[in-house]
């Protein structure tokens, strides 16, 4: 099991990850900036967008980090069940991002850090999905996810699409279940995907 983790840097990597979500969350909290917008009329072609959607990124990049951290002709030659480890691995880190972001939106009384839990699970779905069609690439459709929220996710200033889910408040149940969704989607797909992405 160790050396699976350190094949993985898991031990490095992820807590590094939810280290930098916690700073960013510190840091950050309700912050908000002027960012451009497709959709939002009225103040120029920009809206107030908060920076905390952007936040869960570093951490999704690190689970991409740990899944393309491979040794293929081990991993298929062995008997360990390496995409169900890979799977709870990744479960687990998002997990921990849930209910590190919960306590401290709870401590900082921030719905913005709240929800950048729930957004870090979504974007981790996400990546898992495309993950086993596009290989090492898939990193950076979450990226491109928030930039299409930041685009084009809001009607008006302050009222997101429904699609959008990272901008919804942290009890949004539609964004809860859109979340869940992705996520038992995604781990599916690394559970049942080929060994290796393409």
């Amino acid at each position: 099991m160790i050396w699976w983790l350190k094949a993985r840097r898991a031990l490095v990597a992820l807590p590094l990850g939810l280290t930098v979500l916690a700073l960013l969350a510190l840091v950050i909290q309700d912050g908000s900036a002027a960012l451009p917008s497709l959709t939002i009329s009225g103040s120029g072609s920009t809206g107030q967008t908060r920076v905390m959607l952007f936040a869960p990124i570093p951490l999704v990049a690190s689970v991409a980090l740990c899944l393309d951290a491979r040794l293929p002709p081990a991993e298929a030659s062995g008997v360990r069940p390496v995409r169900a480890m890979d799977a709870l691995l990744v479960a687990s880190v998002t997990l921990a991002a849930v209910a590190l972001c919960l306590g401290l939106g709870a401590a900082l009384d921030s719905a913005a850090v709240a929800a950048a839990g729930r957004n870090s699970a979504f974007l981790t779905g996400l990546l898992l999905c495309v993950r086993p069609f596009a290989g090492q690439p898939a990193v950076m459709v979450p990226v491109a996810w928030v930039l299409a929220v930041v685009l084009i996710g809001f009607r008006s200033a302050g009222d997101p699409y429904a699609w959008a889910i990272l901008p919804e408040p942290p009890g949004a149940p539609h964004a809860a279940l859109g979340t869940a969704l992705v996520l038992i989607t995604g781990l599916a797909a690394l559970l049942r995907g080929p060994r290796s992405p393409t």
